[in-house]
């Protein structure tokens, strides 16, 4: 075999490592849309959420969703293309239900919190 197609291997297979450590990486961050206790907003652009008993997320919003501090009817979040497993922006659709009226929100990220993130969610938005 010659120098080049070695080359090409090996960029092949540092790609192919990547790929999976970013794949794993996110799946340290998915949940189970079935396992979702409560929500909260947190001004309009940040949600927190707890999934199982001790478990929170933090949901950043891509834009101001201005209906969100004011949801009455609360927060909607539905799991995009029917999955339970939620990883990603693109696995959630998310809606402030306001007076019946229901305003898209669109997320930017996901992120679990660390214990220490959690216990420092103030008392007034911890779901």
């Amino acid at each position: 075999m010659s120098r080049s197609h070695w080359l090409s291997l090996g960029a092949a297979a540092v790609l192919l490592l990547c790929a999976s450590s970013a794949l794993a990486q996110n799946r340290d961050n998915c949940f189970r849309m079935s396992q979702l206790q409560s929500t909260r907003a947190d001004g309009d652009q940040r949600i927190y959420a707890r999934v199982n008993v001790h478990d929170f997320y933090r949901i950043d919003l891509q834009f101001r969703c201005s209906s969100l501090p004011y949801a009455d009817r609360g927060i909607v979040l539905k799991p995009a293309g029917g999955k339970d497993l939620i990883c990603t922006p693109l696995d959630l659709d998310l809606k402030a239900n306001n007076a019946g009226a229901l305003e898209p929100c669109f997320i930017k990220s996901i992120t679990r919190l660390t214990p220490e993130e959690a216990a420092a969610i103030p008392a007034k938005v911890r779901p």
